[in-house]
């Protein structure tokens, strides 16, 4: 028998081991060990799932291991390579059930490098940073304000800065009336829209007494004086002047650089919408609108927390 197929102990048909839990009656598998890792299935990002994270590792085993987890995950030899050199934790694996996620993680293992399990819960996505709208620095705290008031944040208790950068692409289109048989109309026109923005996730130990500021809607005043009449020159020098207020916390800027490896595990989120059917044209004939947004938001607020909770645990 293959060793990604296992009898289930409950109903006794064969069902995939990946899977964790039995295709037939749901019964929860043991824990086997795979040849590899099963296919990843979309899961979206409202439910609640498991992550297997590939921990950072010794450079010396980077090439005994990239072949072994090139195979392992099914992924091409300079993507295994990436998530290795990268030296971050870095998602290879988002799953329904802990079974899943754990045998990847043991499938991993077995290529020489660490890994551990994190679930949805542990990142707690849904609770969200107080939006910092301006900043006053004391001799020992900052004076966050926020839309419900103000909050004293220790300086000495600030641990992680996140820089991340959210990105949004919409694309338009407007499509004739269906043809014959049911056939869809010709695409008429289209447009695109793009939006970006740059914010920081500041993190105490607490989710409590952190913060967020985005780029586009903050008063610099408070940190950063002369103002420059440019936003991301503003931006900028307010995240040095935290920096220097709080040089003992670590400052991660690599969500850009590691966007492609998160998106094996957290990809990018797509929508459509349907805008209705409307007339247009001398003719006044029938047009179909519609839209196609996606955008990396999910992806970044899984990146902050999975980087807050190893930096609270080490």
């Amino acid at each position: 028998m293959n060793q990604d197929v296992i009898n289930c102990p409950q109903c006794a048909r064969r069902t995939p081991a990946g899977r964790g839990a039995c295709i037939y009656c749901g019964e929860t598998l043991p824990i086997t060990n795979l040849g590899t890792a099963p296919p990843q299935r979309k899961i979206e990002s409202f439910e609640l799932a498991f992550n297997t994270v590939l921990e950072p590792s010794n450079p010396r085993m980077r090439e005994s291991a990239v072949a072994a987890l090139a195979a392992a995950l099914q992924i091409e030899p300079g993507e295994a390579e990436s998530f290795i050199a990268a030296a971050k934790p870095a998602p290879v694996a988002r799953t329904h059930t802990r079974q899943e996620a754990e045998m990847i993680a043991l499938l991993v293992r077995s290529c020489g490098l660490g890994a551990s399990v994190v679930a949805d819960e542990d990142l707690h996505i849904e609770t969200e940073l107080i939006r910092a709208r301006r900043i006053e620095r004391g001799e020992s705290e900052l004076q966050v304000h926020h839309t419900a008031g103000v909050m004293a944040v220790p300086v000495a208790e600030i641990r992680l800065f996140v820089m991340g950068a959210l990105r949004e692409i919409r694309i338009d289109y407007t499509e004739g009336s269906t043809g014959l048989r049911g056939q869809p109309g010709n695409v008429l026109d289209t447009s695109e829209f793009r939006s970006d923005e740059i914010l920081i996730d500041v993190y105490t130990s607490s989710l409590d007494k952190s913060f967020r500021i985005k780029s586009d809607a903050f008063d610099y005043s408070g940190l950063v004086w002369p103002l420059s009449f440019r936003a991301e020159v503003n931006f900028q020098s307010a995240i040095a002047a935290l920096r220097a207020a709080a040089p003992q916390a670590t400052f991660d800027n690599d969500f850009t650089r590691m966007r492609n490896l998160l998106s094996h595990a957290w990809p990018e989120r797509t929508r459509n919408e349907a805008q209705g059917i409307k007339r247009t044209g001398l003719a006044y004939r029938p047009v179909a609108k519609s839209s196609v947004t996606s955008d990396n938001r999910d992806q970044f607020e899984r990146y902050s927390r999975l980087m807050f909770l190893y930096a609270a645990a080490s």
